[in-house]
């Protein structure tokens, strides 16, 4: 069935191929562009060893074929040096995440009028949170390395069709995504691996996910409708998905935990809304989904899950101070619907709060930047300061750090043994 959609999804391209005349081929300019990139960082937890040594290639390849028609081709390749130093971490671990090579961003783009087609690999953006994932709801995301790296190379991008109408101050958007993807996370041993859902000591051994396969049946598909109305630009979405993290089912047996981790399908509507105001930015982003899945600490329960509705939402602004300082700041709350004392690290209501503050310097070749998310329920919280330097017109070199502090149980307190200092060169072309 797999091979039956990537056919469909040919024939499209090859008709639109297939509408260009000979003659226009002739003049189509093919665009290349792309980045070599360094990236070194350095574990400040014990035991203090170098945590990445990434060099990465990315190649892009774009033109215009004709006046309504566009296409892009992005390959991207990275070889880890770090797992070239045996001792740092086990084999599963290299195997994951020493090499990849992957087709990212490669889709053809058409416009006629009022309507605007996508067909291909791509990322689709709902939401714009800072420093975290609401509304931004569409693409599985690579979380190898947490929520660290930048969200267009977190976010996967799917093969599928984004087909938009604009009119006016209306705006529809309908998409379809038949080929599946879903969240890549650390595996056993990895720098930033993904705790199985056990009290901490507890014996257990698991299985690979089963991924479902890719159907016509299993595919994705969504909708959003936006409107601009007295100046708020306000969308609704609805998304028949998967749940993009594998679901661990539990069994015990003579005192072990067994899991058979799964994906299961999901419904998830949202809303977003924004307006600038007195040169304030006013946004708003709330995801709905009913009879999520939740892991529990609850050995009488048969298959360790449970089935909740729950509600994840933010509400933030954005100002400049003195024409030069930048702010975000963001109050985001997530609730869960009858809840149960035994879910896995989870509370009724979680509030938390996120602050971002940059400024450029020296005509913005050098920005400073500085990013906090804290909880307001626990000791949980991530720093992330950061300085950027561009010189020479293709290059950028940035240093930071991203500082993990907080309880075992915290959305970022379980990685504060793997805080880190790191810099970036980056050559673009």
């Amino acid at each position: 069935m797999k091979k039956a959609i990537m056919i469909a999804l040919a024939v499209g391209i090859y008709a639109c191929i297939c509408g260009i005349s000979s003659a226009t081929f002739e003049k189509i300019q093919l665009k290349q562009q792309g980045s070599i990139k360094q990236e070194t960082a350095y574990r400040i937890g014990q035991p203090r060893v170098f945590s990445k040594i990434k060099n990465q290639i990315v190649l892009i390849e774009s033109a215009k074929l004709t006046d309504k028609l566009n296409f892009k081709i992005t390959g991207r390749f990275y070889y880890d040096l770090v797992y070239n130093l045996a001792h740092n971490f086990p084999n599963n671990v290299d195997s994951d995440q020493r090499q990849e090579v992957e087709l990212r961003d490669t889709y053809f783009d058409y416009s006629d009028g009022p309507f605007d087609i996508r067909l291909g690999k791509q990322q689709i953006v709902w939401g714009e949170a800072v420093g975290l994932f609401f509304a931004d709801v569409v693409n599985a995301k690579d979380l190898r390395e947490f929520i660290l790296p930048e969200f267009d190379l977190i976010r996967i991008p799917q093969w599928g069709i984004d087909a938009e109408y604009t009119k006016k101050n209306f705006h529809a958007e309908f998409l379809w995504l038949p080929i599946l993807e879903f969240n890549k996370i650390g595996v056993r041993g990895a720098e930033f691996e993904f705790p199985y859902p056990v009290p901490e000591g507890t014996v257990f051994t698991a299985t690979d996910p089963a991924q479902p396969k890719n159907s016509f049946k299993n595919s994705e598909t969504g909708m959003r409708l936006s409107y601009l109305l007295n100046g708020w630009d306000i969308s609704a979405f609805y998304l028949y998905t998967w749940e993009k993290f594998p679901i661990y089912y539990r069994s015990i047996a003579s005192g072990a935990y067994n899991f058979s981790p799964s994906y299961k399908r999901l419904h998830t509507t949202g809303l977003t809304f924004a307006r600038e105001l007195n040169d304030i930015i006013y946004k708003g982003e709330f995801v709905m989904t009913p009879q999520g899945y939740f892991p529990l600490f609850d050995d009488t329960d048969q298959d360790g899950i449970t089935r909740k509705d729950y509600l994840d939402y933010l509400l933030g602004i954005d100002f400049t101070v003195l024409s030069k300082i930048d702010n975000n700041i963001q109050f985001m709350q997530r609730i869960i619907f009858d809840y149960d004392k035994h879910l896995v690290n989870e509370n009724p209501v979680r509030n938390s709060i996120s602050y971002r503050i940059s400024r450029g310097f020296l005509d913005d070749t050098l920005n400073a930047e500085f990013l906090i998310i804290a909880s307001l329920m626990e000791k949980d919280f991530l720093y992330r300061p950061k300085i950027t330097y561009t010189f020479g017109n293709n290059w950028k070199f940035r240093i930071g750090m991203d500082i993990f502090k907080g309880e075992p149980s915290g959305v970022f307190g379980k990685f504060k043994k793997k805080s880190r200092v790191y810099s970036e060169v980056t050559f673009s072309f």
